[in-house]
Formats: C-alpha cells, structure tokens, sequence
C-alpha cells in the first residue's frame, strides 16, 4: 500500500494504492479500514480531519484544502505521500512605503547554500531545480498566501493596500513572534528558517553524557520503515550508513545554531514556536518537533543512567510524548549524526591503569633508566622517578611514615632505603643535593628532550592532574573492545594515482605498499601497520593511499555532508614540516585539498574564545576541523584536546612514528584510541623499541582485539618462546584468509636495495692510551671486589662504559688550548679514531654525523674538534635541550652548506628520529646506545632515499691491552650485534631482562694483568 497526492487547485487530493504485479490499483475510502501500520496511521488522521471539517472525503480520497496540507504534522504528511517541508529559507525585502501604490513585497527563495533559487508555488506546495519538491509549514503557507495577495494589490488606492497589508502584518507576528514596525525601514530584510527535525550533539561531561538540540530541514531525516529496529538506518548506494553531520547538515549557520542550542534553548524551561535569532532572522519551529525539543529539554535534568538510556534511543522517548507507539512520528522526526568513537566510556579523572602483572623490563639499564629492587618489587627508574621516590622517601621520613605511593605500588620505607643504598645513595642524607646515580647517570638528555619535544610547539605537555578525560575500553585485563568491518566500496582504480595526483613516480616497493595499503582499506581492515625499515619512503606511500582515498570518496559522493570527513594525520613536532613539505613536493596541490595547522602558533587560530559557554569539548573550533580536508597536529596537542578531537569523524587517521602511543599507560595512547576514524595508520620503523608490548599497544589503536588483551598477551609472548612469537608473526605479517592481506608489512632496506647506495660499517678495534686502561683495570678492580646485586652491576657498567669513552669524561679539556685539547683526546682510543676518521674525511670533502650521548661531552668534544681542526665555526649540537624548530633550523643550514666537509654533534635519543640529513655519508658512534633499534635509526637520518653517495657506519671499539675480548666496548659490541640480529626478524625485543647481569659477568671474565692488586689474591 501506498498513498499518493494530486494538487488540485482547491487543495491536495490524497488517494491510496494497492500495488499489483504490473500496476497499482486504487483503493476506495470505504476500503481504508483495512489498511495496516503506517497505512493505518494515516487514514485515522485524516478521518479525524473530514470529522473536524478540516477536509473532505471523497469516494476515491480526501481533499485536503492548501492550508491543511500546510498544517499537517511532517510524520503525517510524508506517510501520506507529500513531499517533506522545504529545506530552503526565505527573504522578503520591501520597495517603497507600504501605502504607496506602486510598493512590493520582494520574495527571495534560497536553497541551503544560500543560493537564490527560482520556485514554483500551487498553495502548500512547492516545486524547484531538477524536480526537487517541498511543502510550506503553516506559518510559511499563510506569509507566501498574504504577500501574494498584497502584491495583486500593487496599482491600488491607499485603502486596498492598507487592508492587503494587515493579513501580512499578522503573517510576519505569527511566523517571527513578534510586531514589525510599519514605517520606511520596518521591513529592509528578512529571514526565516523552518525546522523540521533535529539531531542530537552529545559531549561528555563529570556528570555523564550531555546534550544540545541541533535542528535540521526535515529532509535531513530518515524514512525508515516502522518495522525497523530503532536503531538501523536507511541505507545508500555503497552500503554506508545514512547518518548526518552536525555542522554541514544543520540547518543553521553556525553562530545561529550556536546561539539556539546554547543561549535560547538552554536558557528556557520550554519550547516556543520561533525564535529570534538575530535582526530580522528567525527560526520556526513545527508543532511535533516543539514537542521534541521540550523532550530533550526535560531530559537533560534526569539521572545520569537515565541520560545514558535515552541516547541510546531517543525515539522512545518521542513516540511517546507524541503519543506515537508506533514510532513513526519519531523516526521522521530524529536525523542520526555522528558522535564519539563507541570505544569512549565518559568522562572521568584520569588514572594511569595498574598493569602488575606487566613485569618492568629490567633490561632497560643504560643511561635514562635502570631496574630498581624495592623490597619484592622490581620499578624502572629514570630521572623523574628518581626525584619522586627521593622527594617521597624524604617526605616519609620526615611525617614517619611507614610506606609510600609510587606508581600505583605501595613501598615499605624500609625496603626503599636499602635500595638507595644499593645505589650508594645514603638514604639519611638525601637533602645533601646530587647523588651519585645522579653524578654519574646523565639522564637528563632524554628527559630534556621529552620536555622540549612538546614544548617546540609551544603547546607543553599534556596535562593530567584533576582533568576530566576521556575514559575508553582498554583491552588491557580481558578484551573489552573489538571493531568489525565489511569490505569498503571502491569506485576508483585502484592503482597507482597518476601524475595529475600524485606527481612523483614510485619506487617499485612502493607501488607494491601502495597496493597492500589499497587492499587493507578495501578488504574492510578497520587499520593496517606500514612498519617498513626507515628511510624507505613510508610518508611517500602514506600521502599516494590518501589522495587516492580522497577522489575514492568523492567519486562515491561520499565528500559531502556526513561524509566530509577529513584526514588527520598526527606526528612528533620535529616531523610537521617534513609532511607539508613532502605534500608540496609529491602531491598535486589539490589532491588532498585544504590543511588545518593544529598545532604551534597556528593553534590559536583553532581555539575558540572562553566565553561563558566555552568547555572542553568546545576548546577547539569543530566546526573549523569537520569542514577541513585534512588536519595536522602533534601527540601532545592530540592529548591536551582530545575531548574537542573526539567529536570529529574522521575519515582515514595517520599516527607518524606510532612508537609514541607504545605504553598502555601514557595519556597520548589513551588520546590516540579515543580517536573516532574509519581507517587508521600507523607508522613506524620501529614497532619494537623496547618490548613486545609496545607491539601490542601500537596494534590495539590499529585493529582494536586482534591481539586479545594485553594481559593474555604478554603472558603468551613476552617469554621469547620461538614457537608462541613465529605464531604471532604469522597471525600479523601473512593473510589469515585468501582474500584478507596482513595487517602488518614490514620490509627491511637491506631487501630493497634499488634506488639505494652501498652502506657499509667500519668497526676499529683501538688499544687504550695508558691513562684510559689504568681507570679501566681500576674499575673492574673494584667491580670484583664489589657485590653482585642489581645496584652493583649497574654502577659496574656505567663505569666501564664511561671510561671506555673517556677516563676524565668532559675535565681537564680546555677548548681554547690546542695542547690541552690534544692531550684530552689522546686519553681515548675512541676519540683519537674519531679524529682520524674526520681527518680522512676533511681531506676527501665529505661530511660526517657525530652521536654521542653524554651532554658535557657533546660541548668538549664540538669545541675541542673545531680547534683541532682549524675549523671556522665550531660545529653545532643537536640534543634534548635544542627544541624542535631549532634542530630543524641547524639540519637546513647543514644540508645547504657550500662546503665540503662538516660535522655535526647529536644525541642519539634526540636526534635518532625526524632528521634527514642526507648530506652526511658518514655516521661516527662515538659512545654506544644501548638499544640498537635506536642506534639503526641514527644511522638512518643519512642512510635513506635520497641519499646519494656511499654511506659508512665507523663504530671505534676501546680495547684494554690486558682484557682483550672481554674488554667491555667488545662485549658490548656483541651484545648489540645479537639484538640487532634477533630483532630484524622484528617480533624479538631488543631489551632483556637479563642484559645487565649478562654484559656484567662477560666483562669481568677476564684474567688480570699480573701485579695488579686483585691478581694477588
């Protein structure tokens, strides 16, 4: 069944039809009972009306005269079969004085884009463009009825005008609710809006979820049939998801709807039939919908469950304050947006989550962290955790406390100091100033260096203490959270773009990335992970899939509305302008469109004022962040307005160097899941820093459950069992079904050497000068006479490896001095190997990157250098305490330089991501990092695309003449050389709990040289 409408000139005619194999046939008014649902729906409303008089029936249908059809309810009306009530507004302008003869009432029609369109009027209904049809509400039926009537009038005396005005007089007061002045400039312009229906804008709050009306012309609704569940959606071609957006779909600009939800609709205690919503611009609203918004109204003051139960579908709720059990009315009146992510749980006070049963990788010993044995408890400790256990312990002291509180752990005080004195730290004594540990553990590198990655941006790090946050499914103790999808429809080619969108040509690794990204995306992954060696272009393959995902969606239709979603691509600050630079470089200037900067000073473009109505989910300017095409932020600003991110919907999410969002329990993974996006990518050359773990973490934002939960995970995997971790590289890097590629590709350069040169490493071993091997044979001396708990070794080797540097570290070298600078570095084998190799290399004209971590000698070793060398400037440092825009400054200056030979002075942590320097073709590891995930990324910064000329890694080995292969830079050495070969099959860590003990008995394995102190005992 059916009903349909014919126009007539006394009105509407409404006639139903009863569908049959080739035609439709008429069905009799006395037939109507018989009618079901919707069908039945309406017969009864339109008998009411033929019994009110409102209309009139007829042996074949009712008529409905122009203004009843006007007055009809949009449930009503459209299950009747008219048109919906226009989306489009109307302005009417004024030439002359009312009572002049020759005056004119001017009728402007425009569509939602604000442009003027041509309509075609018969009574309530209205025709325009390519066939599109709307009906008036009453309100705009009687204003076109009595502005036609005054117009006819137009060659009248003053009388026929006067009496033509008044019906227009009370037209404007109905529809406008309020007296419009009758003198030169009471009517210059005006603007009416007619609401049809409305969506719901849902933010967080500490008490709950809350919400605002957002209204929309009534075709911004569904149709759905009353036999759907509540909660399905019509759907489009393509098979997505007929929802709308909260900004493109409103009906109102957004100033006017911001100043309806939150200063008209929220100031009141019910709902009016217009409002005024600036000078001469009005909004009307239809009965049903009124009776809507005072729903909404009314349950916005209701418990926090009861709040929660009404979104989930807030057409029960209508159906019943419109007496509707049907849900008809409801369904025609609700328009379903996109809100947050389904993983988001609230708002609450943010806490990092107890994990004890994550066991601290005590491997991780060298120089921003170390294991720490409290008691039964084993706790990593870096600087900062350093001074809060001392500050804590002090504290205790002082109030006689039993027991602190540290890492959501609770510490004896007595197990606490005995700890400080493993470390040689008199707990006694603790206000004295530095430590030992802090004397000889320069951990600051690292720490300024997170300090200064978010403040380059000048944005700070992300605040946590008291702040409501967003609370998300964690997947950390049993799986909470999992995403599923359907394949995705692709309209476009899918290879390669041309050079009319991507004008760069790929490598053939990177067509071939290029089409596993195509595949993931289309076969329904809700994410993948490019996890590609560094330097292989993974920005490159990234920028190609999202200008072809672009024009994807825009031959979809799927650019609009709703669907205008845009990318967000989320990056450490150091790397913000390698992506605009790379898209200048690669992409066609349209090809991704236009680019919301979110972060720096460009952020302040984005805030929005701290008006009375300004909260977090409001920090940012949505509106601006839903209409652009892409966005690109930093992680710390991801965090610090993650509430205001949340609300958006985007399309594809990029995280660059997704080893940020590692630890389950920082505020940028958190930030980063909470996230709402259709596709996720992550990136990263090294998906393994520290832990398996950090696999896990990266893989729970990419495909949220796939890898269970955290907790199953690490009790599976983290034991280094062959056969548990080939199962899981086979579960990520090959297809769980024919159709289905890996989430995971990871392709090493040294399987892809095309487009590459040759890189080779020079490892030197160099005897120690006499100074250097007496310090040594000293400290292991003194190792062996020391204890062997977790605090011993660790002082053991941070001994050795300091003196294996240098035995006096940055002392008695006085840069102004040629002498002494000679005499300080011919007390290093490593610095004399170093000098020679920069020698060589000033002579041949190439430059060279210098990576040592230790602060005080990064500043010696520059002055010292620049005076051995004649050099006319001293080479620049880049370390934790430069910030980001300024390392960018001294990379640009060193890539520019016209001469042949320089250096420059880096920080492995700080420096071993987000440079490309390739104007180096030599890396010189004057000090070795521990981790040689982080030691392959500084040799990256010149070995990667673009480079080219031959690359040599020189790694200068101190060997003590007595110790030989046991000397600790050999042992070390092939610690690093093991690790790196483990990890390259990428699902072993390159950290072990077992390192310090291990590198600590190999490197006291040797025989002491006779006559030496302890060779006599």
């Amino acid at each position: 069944m059916s009903f349909q409408h014919f126009p007539r000139n006394d009105g509407v005619l409404l006639q139903c039809f009863r569908r049959k194999l080739f035609t439709h046939e008429l069905l009799p008014r006395s037939k109507w009972p018989e009618l079901r649902k919707q069908d039945a729906v309406v017969a009864r409303y339109l008998n009411s009306l033929m019994q009110s008089e409102e209309a009139v029936g007829e042996d074949d249908g009712v008529l409905l005269p122009h203004r009843s059809v006007a007055a009809l309810s949009s449930a009503v009306a459209e299950a009747a079969g008219l048109p919906p009530l226009t989306n489009l507004s109307i302005t009417l302008s004024f030439d002359g004085i009312m009572t002049d003869p020759m005056a004119y009432i001017r009728v402007r029609w425009y569509d939602p884009d604000t442009r003027w369109t041509r309509i075609s009027r018969s009574g309530a209904l209205i025709s325009w463009g390519d066939n599109r049809k709307g009906r008036l509400s009453a309100a705009l039926f009687d204003l076109a009825e009595a502005v036609e009537a005054y117009n006819a009038t137009e060659g009248h005396d003053v009388e026929s005008r006067i009496s033509a005005w008044a019906p227009v007089q009370d037209a404007l007061k109905r529809t406008t609710g309020s007296e419009l002045k009758t003198d030169d400039s009471y009517l210059t312009s005006l603007t009416i809006y007619q609401a049809g229906a409305v969506a719901l804008d849902v933010f967080e709050t500490p008490y709950g979820p809350d919400f605002l009306p957002v209204v929309m012309g009534r075709e911004k609704a569904s149709s759905q049939d009353d036999d759907l569940p509540p909660t399905s959606f019509e759907v489009v071609d393509g098979g997505d998801q007929m929802q709308r957006d909260l900004i493109s779909d409103a009906l109102l600009p957004p100033e006017q709807q911001n100043r309806f939800a939150k200063e008209l609709f929220a100031g009141e205690d019910h709902s009016r039939d217009a409002y005024v919503l600036d000078r001469n611009v009005f909004l009307v609203v239809e009965p049903n919908l009124k009776m809507a918004l005072d729903v909404i109204r009314k349950k916005r003051s209701t418990r926090r469950s009861e709040r929660i139960e009404f979104l989930k579908n807030p057409r029960i709720a209508f159906g019943e304050a419109l007496g509707d059990d049907s849900g008809v009315l409801a369904n025609l009146l609700l328009v379903e947006t996109w809100q947050y992510s389904e993983r988001v749980l609230g708002l609450g006070i943010w806490e990092p989550p107890a994990m004890p049963w994550l066991k601290n990788q005590s491997g991780q010993w060298l120089p921003e962290r170390f294991p720490l044995q409290v008691g039964e408890e084993v706790i990593d400790v870096d600087q900062r955790v350093f001074e809060d256990l001392k500050q804590k312990l002090i504290l205790a002291q002082e109030q006689d406390l039993q027991a602190v509180e540290i890492e959501n752990r609770t510490l004896l005080r007595n197990d606490l100091e005995d700890a400080f004195r493993s470390l040689g730290v008199d707990p006694e004594n603790l206000h004295s100033g530095a430590t030992e540990t802090e004397e000889n553990n320069p951990t600051g590198d690292l720490e300024q260096d997170n300090l200064n990655e978010a403040n380059g941006t000048g944005e700070g790090d992300p605040t946590v203490e008291d702040q409501q946050r967003l609370i998300i499914h964690q997947n950390l103790e049993g799986q909470e959270f999992e995403v599923f999808y359907q394949n995705r429809p692709v309209e476009i080619s899918p290879d390669f773009p041309n050079r009319s969108v991507v004008t760069s040509r790929p490598k053939p690794h990177q067509t071939e990335g290029f089409d596993w990204l195509i595949s993931c995306y289309s076969s329904g992954w809700p994410g993948c992970l490019l996890a590609d060696d560094m330097g292989l272009g993974k920005t490159f393959q990234t920028l190609a899939f999202l200008a072809w995902n672009k024009a994807n969606r825009h031959a979809l239709g799927h650019d609009v509305g709703a669907h205008n979603r845009p990318i967000l691509i989320v990056a450490p600050t150091a790397l913000l302008r390698n992506w605009i630079e790379e898209t200048e470089t690669h992409l066609a200037a349209d090809a991704l469109g236009s680019r919301l900067d979110a972060f720096g000073s460009a952020l302040r473009h984005v805030k929005t004022p701290r008006d009375q109505h300004w909260s977090e989910e409001d920090a940012l300017d949505i509106a601006r962040i839903r209409s652009a095409d892409w966005v690109l932020t930093t992680y710390e600003t991801l965090a610090n307005y993650h509430r205001a991110f949340a609300r958006v919907s985007f399309s594809v999410a990029v995280f660059d160097e997704a080893q940020k969002i590692k630890s389950p329990g920082a505020i940028n993974t958190q930030s980063a899941k909470a996230m709402n996006a259709e596709f996720v990518l992550a990136l990263t050359g090294t998906p393994i820093e520290n832990r398996l773990a950090d696999l896990w973490c990266i893989m729970d934002r990419v495909v949220p459950g796939y890898l269970g939960d955290l907790k199953g995970f690490a009790q599976r995997y983290e034991n280094s069992d062959p056969d548990n971790l080939k199962t899981l590289k086979n579960q990520l890097a090959s297809p769980t079904k024919t159709s289905t590629p890996p989430v995971l590709l990871r392709r090493m350069k040294a399987d892809i050497l095309e487009g590459l040169p040759k890189k080779k490493e020079e490892k030197t071993r160099v005897a120690m000068p006499e100074a250097q091997a007496e310090a040594y044979l000293e400290a292991v001396v003194r190792a062996r006479s020391g204890g062997s708990s977790q605090g011993d070794m660790l002082r053991a080797i941070h001994a050795f490896r300091g003196i294996s540097l240098h035995p006096t570290g940055a002392d008695g070298c006085d840069p102004l001095d040629k002498r002494s600078v000679t005499d300080w570095v011919m007390q290093s084998a490593r610095m004399q190997h170093t000098v020679d190799v920069l020698k060589r290399l000033r002579g041949v004209g190439e430059k060279a990157l210098v990576f040592v971590e230790d602060i005080e000698i990064q500043k010696a070793f520059a002055a010292a250098i620049a005076n051995l060398l004649d050099l006319e400037t001293q080479p620049a440092v880049i370390n934790g305490s430069v910030p980001g825009d300024k390392r960018l400054a001294i990379v640009d200056r060193f890539q520019q330089s016209g001469t042949a030979f320089d250096l420059l002075v880096l920080s492995p942590k700080a420096a071993g991501i987000g440079l490309t320097i390739t104007a180096a073709n030599h890396v010189i590891h004057l000090s070795r990092w521990w981790n040689p995930a982080v030691e392959d990324q500084c040799n990256d910064r010149c070995y990667r695309i673009g480079q080219d000329k031959p690359v040599t890694i020189h790694v200068p080995i101190a060997v003590h003449p007595t110790f030989g292969e046991t000397s600790f830079d050999m042992k070390m050495d092939a610690l690093l050389d093991r690790k790196r070969m483990l990890s390259r099959e990428m699902l072993m860590a390159p950290v072990d709990k077992g390192d310090v003990e291990a590198l600590f008995t190999q490197t006291l394995g040797g025989e002491l040289p006779q006559g030496s102190p302890a060779s006599a005992r």
